[in-house]
Parts: structure tokens; sequence; C-alpha cells
């Protein structure tokens, strides 16, 4: 190989080696950020009961009916932060416990004079809960709350969305079949759903739930979007 032909190689291997080393330093720059800017996401979110969604989750609404009787949507979900809650009103003690936190959680907030969500409580229940009875149920805990209810696969469609299990509870006692067939429990997941202004999920708030725990978690939330 020619003397020039050689350096014009050595020249080129140089510059592509230079090229693949800075692509390297830059890549991995990048990927450094992005695990600095993952890490100081969850640290933001250390102290939260649950699980905060990095992205959050897009939620398609299926149309269901509000306890006034007006639709529920996913307009219902926008322009507002709101927390979701899936339960039933024969629930012995699960769903009191929630929406009775709930309330009182509303209440701080107003004392405080700060932010506080819509709550809704979606039915897992439609066969027993109609309009009336949730309503009653709902805003006996807080003349603002609101419940969901409508058709079973609807309902089912919008609780796969959030990851929210539920199925009625057997009683082991063959010898009380027609008394559960009235009187029948439903386990159900206990989470609740923190939506945005815009209806995306946004986060789990686990149980056990304090009025305080679910204030603060929520105002740090919102206040950290």
């Amino acid at each position: 190989m020619k003397p020039g032909v050689r350096n014009t190689v050595l020249i080129l291997v140089v510059v592509v080696l230079s090229i693949a080393a800075g692509s390297f330093f830059s890549i991995r720059n990048k990927m450094a950020e992005k695990e600095e800017a993952a890490l100081a996401e969850r640290q933001k979110y250390a102290n939260i009961q649950g699980n905060v969604l990095s992205p959050v989750r897009r939620i398609a609404v299926p149309v269901l009916e509000q306890h006034d009787g007006t639709p529920f949507t996913i307009e219902s979900l926008q322009g507002h932060w709101s927390i979701l809650f899936f339960g039933f009103t024969h629930c012995s003690e699960i769903c009191p416990a929630a929406m009775s936190v709930l309330a009182q959680a509303k209440k701080m907030a107003e004392k405080q004079n700060v932010e506080f969500p819509q709550v809704v409580l979606v039915s897992v229940d439609p066969e027993r809960d109609d309009l009336k009875a949730l309503g009653k149920f709902v805003t006996g805990f807080d003349s603002d709350f609101s419940g969901v209810t409508g058709d079973p696969e609807l309902i089912k469609a919008l609780s796969l969305q959030m990851s929210v299990i539920y199925m009625r509870a057997r009683s082991d006692n063959k010898n009380d079949e027609k008394k559960e067939d009235e009187n029948y429990q439903i386990d159900h997941s206990a989470a609740l759903l923190l939506l945005n202004k815009q209806g995306n999920l946004v986060a789990f708030l686990n149980p056990p739930h304090t009025p305080e725990k679910v204030l603060q978690d929520v105002r740090t939330i919102i206040d950290e979007s």
C-alpha cells in the first residue's frame, strides 16, 4: 500500500473511531441522565403510601350513570383531580371505612384551604346498587361525593384498566346458600385511585388509609405534578 493511501486509511479509521467513541459517550451520558431523572422521580415520591405511575395511564371510560341520573363519562373526570374507589353499598367494613377516611380528609383539606379531589365510588355490585341506594350511601359521607353504576360488563371494563379486581365471596356453609344469595359480600381491591385533571390514572394509594396520610399523599402528588 502506498504511503499516501495508507495515511488516508489511517485518518479515516481515526475519524470513524472518534465518531464511534463520541456516540458511545453521548449514549452513555443520556442513559445516565435518564437514570438520574428516574431516581429523582422515585425520591420525590418516596414517602407515598402506594405507587405513582410514570408515565400516567390513559383510561377509556365507558358510559355509566351517576347516582343523580346524569351520565358518567371521561368528561366527568376532566378539569379536576379525582379519587375513584371501587366498592358497594352492602360492604360490611372496607367501603364504609374508606369513604369515612375520604370524607375526613376532604374536611381537613377544606380547613387548610387546599384542593381535594372529587370522590367517586364505582359500584362493583350493580345488581343491588340502584341509583337511590347508591346516592344515599355516598352522600351520607359527604354531599359532594358521587356514586356510579351501570352495566356490569362496562364496570368490569373500567376496573380492568385500573388493575382493580373483584369477585363475589363464597360461603363455606352449604346450609346457608339462600341467605348467601341474598346477603353476599364481594371481595375487592381497596386501593384509592388518583386521577389527574386530564382523567389519567396517576397513582394507587394503598391501604391502610388514614385521613392525614391520604391528604398528605394527594397533596404531594398534586404539588409535584
